[in-house]
């Protein structure tokens, strides 16, 4: 799913530099009115990408999160069982009685 989203935003990308450039090179302008022009495209593309690089991240760090979350509720599983398993495993053993201490000789 991380291969999707980083694919569009490839695409996305690559797509408004090629028609922000084609978008140049067809515009019947004087060089003041283009360069105008290309500079307020590219604070788009660069408002676009910011955005989409938040957005990115927002997504990126919930995910991680919820793995995160996941791998400790798995791990506090796992611990109630181990130490269920041990409790079990102590009842079932026989209960022995403490040794009487011998005398010792003289």
């Amino acid at each position: 799913m991380a291969d999707r989203g980083d694919s569009f935003f490839k695409g996305f990308i690559l797509g408004g530099i090629f028609g922000a450039v084609l978008g140049v090179l067809l515009a019947p302008k004087s060089g003041r009115e283009m360069r105008e022009n290309l500079g307020e495209e590219a604070e788009k593309v660069y408002a676009q990408t910011k955005s989409d690089f938040e957005h990115a991240r927002k997504a990126a760090m919930k995910s991680f999160e919820e793995g995160r979350d996941k791998i400790i509720e798995k791990l506090k599983h796992e611990e109630k069982e181990i130490v269920k398993d041990d409790v079990v495993e102590e009842e079932e053993k026989p209960k022995r009685k403490p040794r009487k201490a011998k005398p010792k000789d003289a």
